[in-house]
């Protein structure tokens, strides 16, 4: 048999350098696209920051935080790259400091937390020094030594004005006692070579209240509500009410002009309301929270007088017993300082007040002529009439 013979088989050899081709046009074509996405990137930024730099010096946009670079630059020891496009993204007055320390922004419950008590050791003026300048200067020269504030009762519980105010309300309701002026008053003190204090009452106002009814208290029916005093009925002022407000607030800022530093507020509590009294007056009489009207008022008393030290004053053995409405008002401020009255038998008390507040430093105001020995307190007031 004969056998057919198998033809050659012919195998097509590959060019050994087509696998390369493949490479080369991968490469490229990955290199394209960077160069693209390179060149988009580079467009963008140099169009957009100008672009942020137009939004943020018209405030549509916060400019970059100083503090937020200073800690990332910290954190991570690199050095920013110095690049013309960042450069001129900066502003002169963005430009980071060396060594800066990040701004420390004090919280609310920071604030008079982190003060102390001013150093005071005052002495309250009674309100028959305010007749006349000889009366004003006599009492001046009584003054014992060591002090450094005279405390001056300006408007007192009763709604009495003892100086010559040109606040037009106060007139009106007849409340004006003493015709010197506060600058009188604030130079003569000064001349003694003291430090002024002015201290004001501010809701015990039946005065006020008399005149213009719709500052005080209201039952539902319009007619006016009068504690229950030993003496006679009281009208009070509601904290709530903007002639309130705006009537303290005047007073405020007249007594900060005339270069009073600081003002010491009494009265700022609510009268004791009968609970049969309650459901007929407005309900934020009975709120849980109704201090924070109290609050109210301050700011805006601060508002119209946003130079001068508040000083809240307030009976010590009251808050002792639980009565703090005055204490948790002054620390909604914040206020500057507490102001503890105590009497002199109880001077046992005097660090137990000072604890009271973890918010707002604490002052005690001695009833007495005297600081009792052995305290420690080292600002203080002393009151010699009571």
């Amino acid at each position: 048999m004969k056998i057919k013979p198998k033809g050659r088989k012919i195998y097509r050899r590959k060019d050994r350098f087509e696998h390369l081709k493949h490479i080369r046009h991968n490469i490229g074509s990955v290199i394209m696209t960077l160069a693209i996405a390179g060149a988009l990137g580079f467009v963008g930024y140099s169009a957009g920051a100008p672009v942020l730099r137009f939004l943020q010096e018209r405030n549509f946009l916060a400019p970059p935080s100083q503090y937020r670079q200073t800690v990332t630059a910290e954190n991570t020891n690199t050095e920013p790259p110095e690049t013309e496009i960042a450069t001129e993204a900066l502003t002169e007055s963005e430009t980071i400091p060396e060594e800066t320390e990040p701004e420390i922004i004090e919280t609310k419950s920071e604030i008079g937390f982190r003060q102390k008590a001013p150093n005071i050791q005052g002495y309250l003026l009674d309100v028959s020094a305010l007749s006349t300048e000889a009366d004003l200067k006599s009492a001046l020269e009584a003054i014992p030594e060591g002090i450094t504030h005279v405390i001056v009762p300006l408007k007192i519980r009763g709604g009495e004005i003892w100086y010559a105010t040109s606040v037009r309300d106060a007139a009106r309701s007849n409340a004006v006692q003493a015709f010197l002026s506060l600058n009188q008053i604030y130079e003569m003190i000064k001349e003694s070579g003291y430090e002024s204090a002015a201290l004001i009452n501010l809701l015990e106002d039946p005065l006020f209240a008399g005149t213009y009814p719709d500052a005080s208290y209201l039952f539902q029916s319009g007619e006016l509500w009068m504690d229950q005093s030993e003496v006679e009925p009281q009208l009070w002022l509601n904290p709530s009410s903007v002639l309130t407000q705006e009537y303290l607030s005047e007073i405020a800022e007249e007594i900060e002009t005339a270069g009073f530093s600081i003002l010491i507020c009494d009265g700022l509590q609510y009268p004791n309301f009968p609970r049969s009294d309650l459901p007929l007056l407005a309900p934020e009489c009975s709120e849980e929270n109704r201090y924070q009207h109290l609050t109210e008022l301050l700011t805006e008393m601060r508002r119209k007088a946003p130079e001068i030290a508040f000083l809240i004053r307030t009976d010590g053995e009251n808050a002792l017993s639980g009565e703090l409405e005055t204490v948790y008002a002054a620390e909604e401020l914040p206020a500057d300082c507490l102001l503890f009255t105590l009497r002199k038998e109880n001077r046992n008390h005097d660090e137990a007040l000072t604890e009271l507040s973890e918010v707002v430093p604490v002052m005690i105001e001695w009833q007495s002529e005297e600081v009792p020995k052995g305290s420690k307190i080292k600002s203080y007031v002393l009151n010699p009439e009571n």
